[in-house]
This record gives C-alpha cells, sequence and structure tokens, in this order.
C-alpha cells in the first residue's frame, strides 16, 4: 500500500456519451509512508515521489475523513478488496466527496490512518457532465424497460445528461414519461443504443444512410434538417399530384339509350338512366411539373451548401422521388418517367462533380456507396449500378497522370485485367477539376487512355487533347496527336472544321489559347462543351516556346490534305497565306503583314519545281518532307510559294470562291500575286474561270460595301492582278463576249477606284497589248470620258 497525496485531476478525453471511455482520469501522486523520525534520509529502501492515474473504478475502495474532516480517498491495490463497496460502485465513471465545510482543500498536516497509509494531501473533485448511468447515484440497468422510470432512475444531478437527447436530464422532455422513459437508458442495451443512433441521425436514420452517429457534424445535420422539410413538402406536392384534375375540353361518348335520341346539346346532367351513369365517369389529367419544380428548387438549394452537406442532401433526395409515377394512362405515366429519369441524371450528376471535385474521406464514399446500391432506381434508369469514382490516388489512375502508363491499363494481382474506364459524368466531372487546377499535361494524357461509353460527348473530349497540349506549350505533341490515325478511326485532322483549323493556325503562331469552358444542360443534367476553338476570350500560354513557321506550314499542308471540308474553304486559305507572309500574329489573331523581297527568276523557277515535287509527295504518300536547301537564301519567301503553289493545285483541283479575298492576300507581296498567275498559266480555262469571277465579285452588290473600306493600295492590287489578263498574250479578250462586256457595262471609275488603276496600268503598258485589248482599252478611254 502507498500514502498519497492526490487531486483530481482529471480531463475530458471526448464526451462519455460519444463512446465507452470516463471521462475522468485522476492523477495521485503517492510515495511509500516513512518511519516515526519522518527523515528521509532514515528511511530504507527510499523511493522518490510518483504519479497513479486512476482509470478504473477497481482502485477505490472506501471514502472516510480524518479527524479534521479533511475528505480523503483510500486507495487498494488488489481488485478483490472492498467487494462489497465495487459492487455497488461497479458502474460509476467518477467517486465524488464533498466537502461539507469551507476549510482549504490543502492540509499541512499528515494524518497517518494506519501503518502502511498516510494522507498528505487533498481536493475537492469536479463533476464533469456525464451519462446518467455513469453518475453516481444508483442506477438500475435493464434490457428494455420503458414502462416507467426503474427504482432510482429518475434522479439525476445536475451534471446528469439524458442518453437519447444528448443533453441535460432537467432538459428532457421525456425523462418518465410512460412508454418511453429516457431516464432508463445505458449504453449497454441494444434497444437503448439503437433508438440513441436514431435521435442522433434524425431523418438521415429513416432514409437508411448507415453513417456512425459519432460522425454527425454540423453539415450531417444541415443535410437531415433540409431533407426533412423536403420530405414533407414534397409529400404534400405529390399527393395533390396523383389526386389528378378534370379537363372541361374533354369529353367521353356515351353509348346509353337515352341519349342516342338526344341531340348532342343536351346536358349530360339531365339524363338519368343507369347507362349514363355506367358510362360517364371522369376522366383525369396528371400534370408532374408542379412536383418536378419542386425537386430543381431542392437541387438548386442543396449547391449552395458545402460540399459534404450538398452530396447527402442530393442523394436523400433521390430516394424521395425515384418511385414516382401516375396512376393515369400510359402517356401520362410515360411522362412522369422520363422527366423522374431526367432528374435523376442531373442529380448525380452533380454528385459525382462533388466526388471528384472534392477529398471525401474514404468512410465517408463507402457509407454513399452503401446508401446507392440500395436505392431503388427504376428499370428504365441508365444510371451506373455504382458511384464508380476512383480516388485521385488510385494506382492506375495516378500513374497514367504521371505518364507511366500510356495505355490505360495494368494487370494487377491475381491476373486481373484492370482497365481505366469510368462514367461518363465522372469524365466530365475530372476534365472540369483538371482545367481549374491548369492541370493541362495530365488532362490530356488522361482523356488519351480513359473509355467509357460509345458516346459522341466523351470523342468530343477527346478531340480537345491536342488544345491541352498546346496548353501546356506542348506544340510537337498537338500537332502529332492530330495527325496520328486512331485505332478503328481516321485521324482528327480529318474531323476539323474550317473555324478549328484556323483556330489552331493562330494558336501555333500567336502563343495564346482560348478559354476552355463547361457548362451544365439544365434539360438532362449533362455537361455541354462548347466548342473553346470558337471562344472569343483567349490567354497567353505560359513559357511557351514559338513554333517554327515552316513547322506550322507543314501541319497546315497536311491538314489540307487529309481534310476535304477545310480544303474547300475559301477563307481558310485567305488566312494561311496571310500567316506565311506575316511577320507575326497578334494576340487578337491578326497576322502582321511583312514585305519580302522578290528573289530572283531563277530562284523562283527552281522553287516552283522543288513545290511541286513536295506537294506531289503529300498527296501520294501523306508525308511531307522539306528539303534543307528549300529554305536556302530566302527561308520567307520559300514558305510563301510553297503555300502559293498549294493554292494553286486548289484551284486546279475545283472552284475556289470568292477569289477576292485571295487576290488581296497578296497585297504585300505582288511579286508572289504574279508568280500565282504565271503558275495557272498551264490551264487556260482555269484563268478564263477565275476572271469571269473576278469581274462577278467586283460587280456584285454584296461586295459594292467591302470594296468601299478597300485603301489605295487594296484597289491598285486588284487592278494589277487584272491587267495581267491584258498584258498575257496567251490569255484570250474579246471585245464583244463574256467577260470582258459585262466589265465595259459596269465601268464607273468616279465609284470604282480599281477601274481607274486598271486604265492607268494599261496605258502605260500599250506595248504588251494585242490588237483585241488596245480595242478594249480604247473603249474604256471612251467610258472614262
Amino acid at each position: 500500500m502507498f500514502g498519497a497525496g492526490f487531486s483530481w485531476s482529471g480531463r475530458p478525453l471526448e464526451s462519455f456519451w460519444a463512446g465507452n471511455r470516463h471521462p475522468n482520469l485522476v492523477t495521485l501522486t503517492a510515495f511509500p509512508i516513512l518511519p516515526e523520525s519522518r527523515d528521509p534520509a532514515k528511511a530504507p529502501n527510499f523511493e522518490p515521489a510518483r504519479s497513479l492515474t486512476i482509470n478504473s473504478i477497481k482502485h477505490v475502495s472506501f471514502v472516510t475523513k480524518t479527524q479534521n474532516n479533511i475528505p480523503i480517498i483510500i486507495l487498494s491495490d488488489e481488485d478483490d478488496d472492498e467487494g462489497d463497496f465495487l459492487r455497488s460502485h461497479n458502474d460509476s465513471s467518477v467517486l465524488i466527496v464533498e466537502n461539507d465545510r469551507n476549510e482549504p482543500d490543502v492540509s499541512k498536516h499528515i494524518e497517518e490512518l494506519d501503518e502502511d497509509l498516510a494522507i498528505t494531501y487533498s481536493q475537492t473533485a469536479t463533476v464533469l457532465p456525464h451519462a446518467r448511468y455513469d453518475c453516481t447515484l444508483a442506477f438500475c440497468r435493464a434490457e428494455q424497460d420503458i414502462s416507467g422510470p426503474l427504482q432510482d432512475n429518475a434522479k439525476h444531478c445536475d451534471q446528469c445528461f439524458c442518453y437519447i437527447c444528448d443533453k441535460l436530464a432537467s432538459m428532457c422532455e421525456l425523462w418518465t414519461i410512460p412508454g418511453i422513459c429516457h431516464c432508463n437508458a445505458h449504453k449497454h442495451s441494444v434497444y437503448w443504443k439503437a433508438l440513441r443512433d436514431k435521435s442522433l441521425m434524425g431523418y438521415l436514420h429513416e432514409l437508411n444512410f448507415t453513417f456512425d452517429p459519432l460522425d454527425m457534424d454540423a453539415d450531417l445535420r444541415r443535410a437531415e434538417t433540409s431533407l426533412q422539410k423536403f420530405a414533407g413538402s414534397l409529400a404534400m406536392k405529390y399527393a395533390t399530384f396523383l389526386l389528378g384534375f378534370e379537363n372541361p375540353n374533354t369529353s367521353t361518348g356515351c353509348r346509353c339509350t337515352c341519349h342516342r335520341n338526344i341531340t348532342s346539346t343536351t346536358p349530360s346532367q339531365t339524363i338519368g338512366c343507369k347507362g349514363c351513369y355506367k358510362h360517364h365517369f371522369k376522366m383525369l389529367e396528371y400534370d408532374y411539373t408542379v412536383v418536378s419544380q419542386h425537386i430543381k428548387m431542392f437541387l438548386n438549394e442543396a449547391k449552395k451548401e458545402n460540399p459534404k452537406a450538398c452530396v447527402v442532401m442530393l442523394l436523400g433526395a433521390i430516394k424521395l422521388f425515384v418511385n414516382h409515377t401516375t396512376p393515369g394512362n400510359i402517356h401520362a405515366a410515360n411522362t412522369v418517367s422520363e422527366t423522374v429519369s431526367m432528374l435523376l441524371w442531373r442529380f448525380m450528376t452533380k454528385v459525382w462533380t462533388l466526388l471528384v471535385g472534392f477529398d471525401f474521406s474514404g468512410s465517408f464514399i463507402k457509407q454513399l456507396e452503401s446508401f446507392y446500391q440500395k436505392l431503388p432506381l427504376p428499370p428504365n434508369c441508365t444510371l451506373p449500378n455504382s458511384l464508380s469514382v476512383l480516388p485521385w490516388d488510385d494506382p492506375l489512375l495516378s500513374a497514367v497522370m504521371k505518364g507511366q502508363n500510356i495505355t490505360g491499363e495494368r494487370q494487377g494481382k491475381g491476373r486481373r485485367h484492370q482497365v481505366l474506364c469510368e462514367p461518363l459524368v465522372v469524365v466530365q466531372a475530372r476534365v472540369c477539376k483538371l482545367q481549374q487546377q491548369n492541370k493541362y499535361r495530365e488532362l490530356a494524357r488522361y482523356l488519351k487512355v480513359v473509355k467509357s461509353i460509345n458516346n459522341p460527348t466523351l470523342q468530343r473530349m477527346k478531340d480537345l487533347v491536342p488544345l491541352y497540349l498546346c496548353k501546356d506549350g506542348d506544340y510537337i505533341g498537338a500537332v502529332s496527336h492530330m495527325l496520328s490515325p486512331l485505332p478503328g478511326a481516321t485521324c482528327l485532322a480529318s474531323r476539323l472544321t474550317p473555324q478549328q483549323f484556323r483556330a489552331y493556325l493562330r494558336i501555333l503562331t500567336s502563343g495564346h489559347t482560348p478559354v476552355v469552358a463547361q457548362e451544365l444542360d439544365t434539360g438532362n443534367g449533362h455537361m455541354i462543351i462548347p466548342d473553346p476553338l470558337l471562344s472569343a476570350k483567349w490567354t497567353p500560354i505560359e513559357g511557351s516556346n514559338s513554333f517554327k513557321m515552316m513547322e506550322v506550314l507543314k501541319f497546315a499542308l497536311r491538314v489540307l490534305d487529309c481534310n476535304c471540308t477545310v480544303f474547300a474553304d475559301s477563307e481558310t486559305w485567305v488566312y494561311l497565306l496571310s500567316v506565311v507572309s506575316s511577320s507575326y500574329t497578334t494576340p487578337d489573331g491578326v497576322p502582321v503583314g511583312a514585305f519580302f523581297a522578290e528573289p530572283d527568276i531563277t530562284y523562283q523557277k527552281v522553287t516552283r519545281d522543288a513545290a511541286s515535287a513536295i506537294l506531289e509527295e503529300l498527296t501520294t504518300t501523306s508525308r511531307i518532307q522539306i528539303p534543307k536547301t528549300f529554305e536556302s537564301g530566302y527561308p520567307d519567301q520559300a514558305r510563301l510559294l510553297l503555300a502559293t503553289q498549294a493554292l494553286v493545285l486548289r484551284i486546279f483541283h475545283s472552284q475556289l470562291r470568292p477569289i477576292l479575298s485571295v487576290v488581296l492576300a497578296f497585297r504585300f507581296n505582288r511579286w508572289a500575286l504574279r508568280w500565282f498567275f504565271y503558275s495557272l498559266l498551264v490551264r487556260p480555262d482555269v484563268l478564263h474561270y477565275l476572271f469571269c469571277c473576278l469581274v462577278e465579285e467586283l460587280s456584285d452588290e454584296r461586295y459594292q460595301l467591302l470594296q468601299r473600306k478597300w485603301s489605295e493600295t487594296e484597289h491598285s492590287l486588284v487592278a494589277y492582278f487584272l491587267c495581267m489578263f491584258f498584258w498575257e498574250s496567251s490569255v484570250v479578250l474579246d471585245l464583244n463576249t463574256y467577260p470582258t462586256n459585262s466589265l465595259l457595262a459596269t465601268w464607273n471609275e468616279s465609284h470604282n477606284p480599281w477601274q481607274l488603276s486598271l486604265k492607268l496600268y494599261l496605258e502605260c503598258n500599250v506595248a504588251k497589248l494585242t490588237a483585241e485589248k488596245r480595242q478594249i482599252l480604247h473603249q474604256i478611254q471612251q467610258q472614262g470620258k
């Protein structure tokens, strides 16, 4: 035995009603009793003072007082001592000793009770909140007795809490009510524990959520309150819907005898035969709109809550409306079924978005999964059978994100083959999350390999992989991905629209990319992904290096070779010519033109042959190889001539209109326009068609407004190109045939400055004109007077 100076230094580890722990730990400082001399030096085997922590009531034997009336606790180191006392107090978590007099709690005298024990210090205990069954007041246990208070169970101290209500016993309204009797509740009863769990979880328990009552935090409380309120209001709306309504415009023919001889204007109420009552019945109609609108309002309210509360509210609401149906006809039943299905998709889309976007605990997700598995989903529902959301640290998913796995497949343990396959809405939510984090490289890796249902939406998301690579500054990877054939499908470049192709040209030359935005379809709950390449908002690419202009041109030519739609688009050719004849492209996507010095005639001829060979190989093999010598000497001019030669082949292939904008693309380099004209000489029919198109567009009213905005340089450029048809002797023009007669018929130099420029060019080069063309010039001069 030890003599002990002691004090209650207990602290609540956590509320006793939250677990099986005692609310107080009692620390006692103990030391051996000294001999009568009280001299520690003379004490044999003297040991320094040490502390004991009492965490079991078995260590407390009895309570007594000293001669000075100081409360003390007598300790025993044997569990069997004072057995009767223990049996009467073995359910207590604390033992309270009160000091009746206002005397100091600390006694400086050492009172010796026997030869082995001495009390050196004492202090009155502080009583902490505790369950009624843990109180020092006597408590009688029973598994399930609610008829009335058992023995003294109704009594309680100031710190007793109701085990069921989780509030002070004095505030429990059901403390002694027969048939309920919360005063008899304790944690050792299956009945009372289940009732406490139900009380703590509230309406979530009725919905069959399996959360641990200890996990009921503010978010779950908020969800429980909102769901209970929504359940009541939804039940009223649905009950009103089931009553239906009678449409006065709907009538049912009566086959009774008395109606056969009466006009249709006779009110049916005046007819009273039995047939009338048999055949006249109410035709009820059902309108689910009010109910669905109420459900949508709850969805909007849930979105305003914290993620944890929101996801519980959404899943709980699904259980409340998933079985809605109608007693009406098949059409009404189908309408309700379609509406419920649409609402399910909208709710679950938000659920998946939350599960992907926020880091919920594994246990919380398992509880949600358990609840989702028990939902009575309708037979026609296309939702997945499980929540199917991989955590971000999943081995396969994280390996794909890091670039360690480029197939999306791996051989798991036990020869189990694992494939990265997720529901479409999960893929959309994951894409949205990675976009928000600006993790475009990881996003591109994920979209390359992830699998889902065969849905056009997934393909549209995968088609944006080159854009995400561009946002990451990987231009080479983006171009390679667009031009690489896909298993069982054509390459992405062959499916680009002209607008998308021009957007990629803008990205590669300006260093800016469009902003990607995702929206939620209010109709079916699916994500809408507007084409970001058509976005009006663009932002710079951080830390990216410029893409070489020759690489841009090679990419453009390969796309033009495999994409018929882009190949046929006139505006695409105009933009390509503007890009290759520019010094740079502004962030707004406008190429800034540059004047390139005209190469010598020999170089132009050699370049024409080399460009023709390059393009022929491209057409034959779908590959493009540029010799190193091609750009030597005149790199800018070589690229412009290669693009111009591709334009020549395009015009040889089929008609290209409008042609005026193509001509104006050469505004900074007239020598290239002349090179273009002479490349067409091998096809006189094409030249004649081209001249006809120019005359028609110049006289068309749709282009008149555009011409008024032309600068003097542009008017002069058009006149210069027309003049080449007059200067070239192999081109035949007749004064009385089309299109020359049409040109003269619309001659008006005051309204068309290009006509004045054309006349001046012809007058300065009369020597180059044939006799027929001089007659045309003479006619022009006559009309100009």
